[in-house]
Parts: structure tokens; C-alpha cells; sequence
């Protein structure tokens, strides 16, 4: 189930579909063919490990690159229809063009081989369309917290606090604002900037979440105590 399909559609003779292989080792787009603001020296992350060199492109902004050039001379506020085709399931709405790019976005970043997004590419095999901010809450939770149970049975310190996840949605936060200033030197509309300034609104709420003790997700909790035969 590595591969998901996405279709936008504006109308019937207008629409677009992107192959997304979740266990891609490369980027979507070739380097040489890519736009400017794809150098890795353009509004390059602080801290980011990779060194740039003359050629080099951000592997971020080079995996969303064909969509968003595709894209950028719609407003956010355009109607389209999304089809996400995962295995044997087939998500589907109709939408603005803004929130359409949010979840394709998202997928294509959390799957791409930048060096903090991929970290996300396990919770991304299960990739759900249009999840709302409990629901990338729980699962995000979810996931870290079977990566931090199986350090334990390997004898590797475990972090229950989960404040290693929040400092790693920091780091999160830091990838999606040199991206927007990335895509805020293109010319067109406004569809593709929005979507990242959702990524990021998302990724905000789910670190106050953190901080909130994951309040939010108690009633969705597994309870504790002997379950009665």
C-alpha cells in the first residue's frame, strides 16, 4: 500500500492526479528541471544538516515543487473535487483548492527525504485525507509513543514526557516557515502559501496540545483497569 494516488479536479475537463510512493528514496521532480526557489542555499532551514553546494536543491521543496507549480496562478477559495485512492479505500470531497493542498502537501513533505520531515514517513503509510487536529494528534501520539515502547524492549532509554516529540514539532515548525518564505518569492496566487500556513497552523495546535497534557484526547482514550470477562 506504498502507493497513494490524489486527484484534483476543477471540473470535468480540468484535473490533475499525483503518485505519491510513501517509500520513495528520491525526489519527485528532477533537480535539474527545477524552479529556482527550490536551492537548498534559498531560505535554507538554520540547523539543517545538509551542506549546500551549487546545485544542491532542498529535498523538501523539491518533492512538492510539480504540484505547486501546477497550481500557482489559482486562489485558495477555488472549488475542486479530491479523490485520494489508498489501497482498497477511496477518500473523496468537495473542497477549496487550499485545503485540497494541505493534505496533499502534508503527505508529499512527510514522505519526502528531507532530514526532519521524514521522520513522519511511519504515521504517513497510514495517511489519512483531511484529518482534522485531534485526529493527527492521536495518531502522531500513537505512533511515537510504539517507537518509544520498542527502544524500551531494546534497551534504549524511553521518553515518556513526550517532550521529544514536542521538540521535534518545533523542528517541524522551523521546515514549514522556510518554506512558505520559499514559496512567498513565486509569482501567482495565493493556494499553495496558504496550504503551508495551514501545515503550520496544524503543527502549532497539535505542540499546544502537547503542552496541554493531550486534554484534548481523553475521551478517545484507551481506559485503564481489569476489563470484566
Amino acid at each position: 500500500m506504498s502507493i497513494i494516488r490524489y486527484t484534483l479536479a476543477i471540473d470535468a475537463a480540468n484535473s490533475a492526479q499525483f503518485v505519491i510512493d510513501t517509500e520513495r528514496t528520491c525526489s519527485a521532480q528532477d533537480a535539474a528541471t527545477a524552479p529556482a526557489w527550490t536551492a537548498l542555499n534559498h531560505h535554507q532551514c538554520p540547523g539543517c544538516p545538509l551542506s549546500a553546494q551549487p546545485d544542491s536543491r532542498c529535498p523538501a521543496a523539491l518533492d512538492i515543487a510539480h504540484i505547486v507549480e501546477q497550481f500557482r496562478e489559482l486562489p485558495s477559495c477555488q472549488t475542486v473535487h479530491v479523490q485520494a485512492l489508498i489501497g482498497e479505500r477511496t477518500h473523496s470531497m468537495h473542497t477549496d483548492l487550499q485545503t485540497a493542498l494541505q493534505s496533499l502537501l502534508g503527505l508529499m513533505l512527510a514522505t519526502s527525504t528531507c532530514p526532519i520531515l521524514s521522520r513522519m514517513k511511519g504515521p504517513a503509510r497510514l495517511h489519512m485525507p483531511f484529518a482534522s487536529v485531534d485526529e493527527t494528534l492521536f495518531r502522531m501520539v500513537g505512533a511515537y509513543m510504539i517507537g518509544q515502547y520498542l527502544r524500551g524492549r531494546s534497551g534504549q532509554t524511553t521518553d515518556g514526557s513526550l517532550r521529544g516529540l514536542a521538540e521535534f514539532y518545533e523542528q517541524v515548525q522551523n521546515v514549514n516557515r522556510h518554506l512558505k518564505k520559499r514559496l512567498d518569492t513565486m509569482a501567482g496566487s495565493d493556494a499553495h502559501t496558504n496550504a503551508i500556513v495551514s501545515l503550520m497552523g496544524m503543527s502549532m495546535l497539535v505542540s499546544f496540545s502537547l503542552d496541554q497534557n493531550l486534554e484534548n484526547l481523553q475521551p478517545y482514550a484507551l481506559t485503564s483497569g481489569r476489563a470484566d470477562a
